[in-house]
């Protein structure tokens, strides 16, 4: 017998497989938008470039032209945190590497690899931490921090998030990803920690940079892909089968 499927446009879904809506203005969870990052990355990225390049002719050593080099980045991921009260995770990275890369360097007597590693180890000890929630905790660091991206400090818009932990496949969307950007994040410290010892800092400052935005960006492009496709998988799953015949009825009642 030859079955055909047809979708289940008639019968509303139970309560408990619905995809949660905002009933004020109809939002729905979703990935963050690119651009809310790109203060971050430039900041953090093109900025030092720039600074390190023009002060390194002037001062002693590379740990110097690297410190000063952080500073604008710093500068600019707090004046973002004051002036919106939140800190994007490229944020955070950027501020601690920068305080504690300068703080080791110091007591190193001025180590230029540190400075360069600074990122790539809070990058390292996030992607273990992305793994670690796995494992420990109620949920994933990956639904924490996309509450975070998308429903900002709404509580409206943070309960409606909440609601997608009761869907089995909600969860094991953000399992999967929270997986991958753990595995992602460590393997973008590892290489540019290689990079690190075997690069002269003029060299490292550029490739460093794009390596990060080559993981980071490939990682948050496969990530709305994955979310993309899960809700249409999600979406095509609601369909039935019914007997094809010649004067069958597949009218749903």
């Amino acid at each position: 017998m030859f079955t055909r499927r047809v979708q289940d446009a008639a019968r509303p879904a139970a309560s408990g497989d619905e995809f949660p809506r905002d009933p004020r203005d109809g939002w729905e969870p979703g990935p963050p938008d690119i651009r809310a990052f790109l203060p971050s990355a430039i900041g953090g990225a093109i900025i030092p470039i720039a600074v390190y390049f023009a002060v390194r002719p002037h001062v002693r050593s590379d740990a110097v032209a690297l410190i000063l080099a952080g500073v604008p980045a710093a500068a600019w991921v707090v004046i973002e945190w004051l002036r919106k009260r939140t800190m994007d995770p490229i944020g955070l990275i950027v501020l601690l590497g920068f305080a504690v890369g300068v703080g080791a360097s110091y007591s190193l007597g001025g180590n230029a690899f540190v400075l360069k590693a600074r990122d790539s180890l809070f990058t390292f000890a996030f992607g273990i931490a992305w793994l670690v929630s796995l494992v420990v905790g109620s949920r994933p660091l990956m639904f924490r921090l996309g509450r975070v991206l998308s429903a900002g400090d709404d509580p409206g818009r943070r309960e409606v998030f909440d609601r997608l932990w009761d869907l089995p496949a909600s969860r094991a969307v953000f399992r999967a990803l929270t997986f991958m950007w753990g595995v992602g994040l460590v393997l973008d410290a590892l290489a540019r920690v290689l990079l690190a010892a075997l690069l002269p800092t003029s060299r490292f400052v550029v490739i460093s940079p794009i390596v990060a935005a080559t993981f980071v960006g490939s990682m948050f492009v496969a990530t709305i892909w994955f979310i993309r496709w899960s809700r249409d998988r999600a979406a095509g799953a609601m369909v039935v089968d019914v007997p094809e015949g010649p004067e069958q009825d597949v009218s749903l009642s």
